[in-house]
């Protein structure tokens, strides 16, 4: 049996473990629409992103969604970020539509630099 547990830190511990588990399924649906959709860079050359991983509001109405790209020799970050914004109506569409949640967090995407 533990001690000196007091309440406040017993739903401080729900609380993490659930923007935890909502963090993570954010991140498997998040990789699975970038899975179904063909990004392509202007010359034609197809452009592969990961889900390093997702940052979740307390509150869980929002979402950082951090990626990285796969093929690092040719990497363009802004031409990434451009491909990303461009589509990103696209892509927040079918999220939602995959998701199941109560609220459908917003999602904002970040580029991870490895340079």
């Amino acid at each position: 049996m533990k001690k000196n547990l007091s309440l406040e830190i017993i739903k401080e511990e729900r609380k993490k473990s659930r923007i935890d588990k909502i963090s993570t399924l954010i991140k498997k649906t998040i990789s699975e629409v970038f899975l179904t959709f063909d990004l392509n860079y202007d010359n034609g050359k197809n452009v592969f992103i990961m889900v390093s991983h997702v940052e979740l509001s307390s509150d869980g109405k929002s979402a950082k969604v951090f990626l990285e790209t796969i093929n690092n020799f040719s990497f363009d970050y802004e031409q990434v970020l451009k491909i990303i914004t461009n589509n990103s109506s696209r892509i927040k569409k079918e999220f939602s539509s995959k998701i199941e949640l109560r609220y459908t967090p917003k999602l904002k995407f970040e580029l991870v630099n490895n340079k």
